[in-house]
Parts: structure tokens; sequence; C-alpha cells
């Protein structure tokens, strides 16, 4: 073999084998710590980055850059509520976030949010928030704070 040349490896399915059927498995999830009713032309977040274009329901998530969700994410992502998505505004905080629970019905204290996986139809993967933070897919993964608890499923 030359230099700077490498050898080509086979695929499973050139040898006639299968290619497995890899499935996400990963679910990043927190719950709203706070709701707040923010008037049209309100402000939200550091430096009032994000301004309301009518009365929003915004709800408060204790996450935030320190735990790996990332600064880029500050008014371009959503999350998931009660199986709907919920725009991210303002900045990212060091440990927490908000979010536009307006068109959420019902959206209460303490309900499940996700952040990286699915909930009811809909779902958020690691492409999806790397395409939104500028990133790739395992930098997002791999920025979860190893201080976070973790529960196995199944």
């Amino acid at each position: 073999m030359g230099c700077g040349r490498l050898a080509r490896r086979s695929s499973p399915r050139e040898k006639g084998g299968s290619v497995p059927d890899f499935r996400p498995v990963l679910t990043w999830k927190t719950r709203i710590v706070q709701i707040k009713t923010i008037p049209e032309g309100g402000y939200v977040g550091y430096g009032c980055s994000y301004k309301t274009i009518r009365n929003t329901v915004l709800g408060v998530l204790p996450v935030g850059y320190a735990d790996g969700y990332d600064r880029a994410l500050g008014n371009r992502a959503h999350v998931l509520v009660r199986g709907r998505r919920a725009p991210v505004l303002g900045r990212i905080c060091m440990n927490l976030c908000m979010v536009d629970l307006t068109d959420v019905p019902g959206a209460k204290l303490e309900d499940e949010v996700v952040l990286l996986g699915k909930s009811g139809e809909e779902r958020i993967s690691a492409e999806t928030m790397a395409e939104w933070a500028g990133t790739i897919n395992y930098e997002v993964v791999t920025r979860i704070s190893p201080f976070l608890p973790r529960k196995i499923v199944g």
C-alpha cells in the first residue's frame, strides 16, 4: 500500500449481509420549573435578544449551556411539550432557558419537556439539534453533562 492510500473495505451489504437496524435510543428530558406571561413587545433573554410579537406564555427550563445545551440554540431550537413543538426564546443561560408555551394547550408546571428525542408524533434528533447549533450530531450528544442523572430503561 502506497503512502497516503487507504485500502477500501467492503460493506456488509456488498458481502451479501444485512445492515443493522440502528435506531436512536437517547432521550434528554427536563421539566418546566416556572411559567410566566410576557406581554406583546416584552423582551426575553440576556441582551433582550427576543422581542415578543404577541402575549406569550413563557416556560422556564432548568437546563443551559453548563448542562451541554448549546448557546447557539437560543432563538433557533424547539423543544417538545405534550407532543407539540415549543420554540426556544432568548439566549441560552448557564443553567436555564426559556420556551414559548403559548401554542401548547394545558402546559403546566412540572410538565415533561423533551430536548432530544420523541414526544407524541414529534421528534428532535441529534442531527436536527446539530443543524440548529451549527455543529455535528456527535458534538451534541457528547456535550451533555456527565453530571446529569441518567436512567437506563429496558
